[in-house]
């Protein structure tokens, strides 16, 4: 309110912190909801029909309330969760005990799918969290086979994972109501069938699922655990672990962390596995002399494991050359991708160019790329020159680089094979028909990068300033106080201890507009008087003596001393009327806890007395927005004339 606007009984950020705590029945909740009645709709009615519901409306609340709550929160464009929001008051109307389940369903059928998952976070109560599943269930079709469509034109379960946080019933229903895995396509024309066609429609389906469950596992940071569990035996399992390793490794769990990254490691004897297998055929054993060779392996192999080698070894599907190099090609694969964060920590960065700050803990990142370090030797000796069809790139040379690098203690071995890897990964020098390019320069040059990093390693594997013055204490202003830096205030106060008068401008400083300081405190400040409770006392008894100025500068010192723990009834009572009870509060907008204790005690259940309370001339600017608090109360309780305002300076 301003000094302009008219009175209309007592202030709403009072009446807010009254209806929190007052009795359904008492006069200052009656009070409350007769303001609330017949206020026009505004973001003060919303605040105080949100403190009704939630406190002295909280088990039973008239029907008009709620439905003003639906409507006007709904009716507005901000989604945003926290208190005193718009969503906040849809949100506590629709999860009372009084809402009907029809006035439910209605409400969350105009919903947006933003304001269902906003609607359907944890804290929401299984009542609205199931109707936030039935209204999700209502808004089908679900489980289609994923596609690029449903990745641009998300359905209602995938848009409302978007929202981190959610209830679990909300979570588990909409991860139960998310696309399918993609399908093959089948031959639209068999006698003009396009298979590469087909095939391109896959893999783009396939890429659309993968980077729906890589937003979800982005999103979802608190979940992972759950996203492990629920995917068991399906076809995301996989695309989740992955995601987990390669895309937001900083944000997962240090233990699930590890046993996602031990599990991927595991996988790494089937292709060696693989690779033996297609060796011996092509050195040329049988198909049934090799499983013989391999019969120990294969008893411990999965059943996984045996389809994917027995593919390998069909003549039909053509897959011997690729096996040849199967474990060389998993370790190349892993260090640019999945692996790339846990081996290189410090590169993990966000679009901003910041760092991320891991979960896990460096040592365990260590002892993970120690790890992965042991299985790349293992592919070390088994890799073989393949012919090249294409120029050497880094990926060729990654792998070895972090084996090279996680690797305690490099064996005799290891440095000779890695040598030979160097001799056969040289930049190659471009045909006389080759054309450059950006990509291709780059990629020369982080090979060349690579190589010599390689080269270093395997050759030496052992390898307050005091800017301002402010002169004598008894001249210097709460103005002057107010503008200087925290060192500069705190060594001036250092250097004259014992100086009372200068404790009580420095107090008056932090009022003044603008004077936050995140390294000295009120208190700390306090603390240095001679007679603290004494003068916090008298300075409050005098401050428009003391301060004067507007409202910022009265609310500012109300608010500094209000934190204050322990603050004391006579300091509060001391505060001008309209300050204390506007400010302070734990919520926007809300009176100090303490400030409402202290009136409701002082009126009680006296009608007439909370009456004279609400007409009292206490003001937010003016002469007026000076009286006291404890004056106006007396004279509310006892019926006698109003006080006059506190002289000035």
């Amino acid at each position: 309110m301003t000094a302009e606007e008219p009175r209309t009984g007592l202030p709403i950020e009072f009446l807010r912190t009254i209806a929190v705590r007052a009795e359904p029945d008492s006069p200052p909740a009656r009070m409350a909801v007769e303001r609330a009645r017949n206020l026009p709709e505004s973001g003060a009615r919303d605040d105080l029909i949100l403190a009704l519901l939630s406190g002295a409306l909280g088990s039973s609340a008239p029907e008009w309330m709620l439905q003003a709550a639906i409507d006007s929160g709904l009716g507005k464009e901000e989604i945003h969760l926290y208190d005193g929001s718009p969503m906040s008051l849809v949100a506590t109307a629709l999860a009372h005990a009084s809402c009907s389940d029809s006035q439910r369903e209605e409400a969350l059928g105009r919903c947006s799918v933003p304001q269902l998952g906003v609607l359907g976070r944890e804290g929401c109560g299984e009542t609205l969290a199931m109707a936030v599943v039935a209204e999700l269930s209502r808004r089908g079709p679900h489980g289609q086979p994923m596609s690029p469509h449903l990745l641009e034109h998300p359905r209602a379960a995938q848009a409302i994972l978007r929202e981190p946080g959610l209830h679990d019933l909300v979570f588990l229903a909409a991860l139960d109501l998310l696309p399918g895995f993609p399908e093959f396509p089948r031959p639209k024309d068999p006698e003009g069938d396009d298979v590469l066609e087909r095939h391109k429609t896959f893999t783009a389906a396939r890429e659309a699922w993968d980077t729906m469950w890589e937003r979800i596992v982005s999103v979802q940071t608190g979940r992972h655990r759950q996203l492990i569990t629920w995917a068991k035996d399906t076809r995301a399992d996989h695309t989740i672990r992955e995601h987990l390793l390669g895309t937001v490794p900083w944000d997962v769990e240090a233990s699930l962390l590890e046993e996602v990254a031990l599990d991927d490691l595991a996988g790494f004897d089937r292709w060696v596995l693989i690779t033996r297998a297609c060796r011996m055929l092509r050195d040329g054993l049988s198909k049934p002399q090799v499983r013989d060779h391999l019969s120990a392996e294969l008893e411990s192999a999965t059943a996984a494991d045996l389809r994917d080698l027995e593919s390998f070894m069909d003549d039909a599907l053509d897959l011997h050359d690729y096996g040849l190099h199967s474990a060389v090609s998993w370790v190349q694969s892993a260090a640019e991708g999945t692996w790339r964060h846990i081996l290189n920590p410090s590169d993990a960065k966000s679009r901003y160019g910041e760092p991320h700050t891991w979960r896990a803990p460096d040592e365990l990142l260590v002892a993970l790329g120690r790890r992965f370090a042991n299985v790349a030797v293992e592919a070390l000796d088994l890799w073989e020159a393949e012919p090249k069809h294409t120029r050497p790139g880094p990926r060729d040379l990654r792998w070895l680089h972090a084996m090279l690098v996680h690797l305690p203690d490099l064996t005799t071995d290891v440095k000779a094979k890695a040598r030979i890897v160097l001799q056969h990964t040289r930049p190659q020098p471009r045909k006389a028909w080759e054309t450059g390019g950006f990509a291709t320069d780059q990629r020369d040059r982080e090979l060349a990068d690579l190589r010599a990093a390689i080269e270093g390693i395997l050759g030496d594997p052992a390898a307050a300033a005091r800017n301002m013055a402010l002169g004598d204490p008894e001249h210097v202003t709460v103005q002057r106080l107010a503008a200087v830096p925290d060192d500069v205030l705190d060594d001036y106060l250092a250097r004259h201890p014992g100086d009372d008068e200068l404790v009580e401008k420095t107090l008056l400083a932090f009022a003044s507009r603008g004077s936050y300081r995140p390294k000295i405190h009120f208190a700390d400040v306090l603390k240095r008087h001679s007679a603290p409770k004494a003068a916090l006392l008298q300075i409050t008894v005098d401050l428009r003596k003391r301060l004067g100025g507007g409202p910022q500068l009265r609310e500012g010192w109300a608010r500094q001393v209000l934190q204050l723990p322990n603050c004391s009834a006579d300091i509060i009572r001391a505060l001008p009327a309209w300050t204390a009870l506007t400010v302070g509060g734990s919520q926007r907008g809300t009176a100090h806890a303490a400030v409402a204790l202290l009136v409701t005690t002082a009126l009680g259940d006296d009608e007439e007395a909370w009456t004279r309370f609400a007409d009292s001339p206490a003001s937010y600017a003016g002469p007026t927005a000076w009286l006291r608090l404890g004056d106006i109360l007396a004279a509310a309780a006892d019926g006698a004339a109003w006080p006059k305002p506190p002289a000035g300076r």
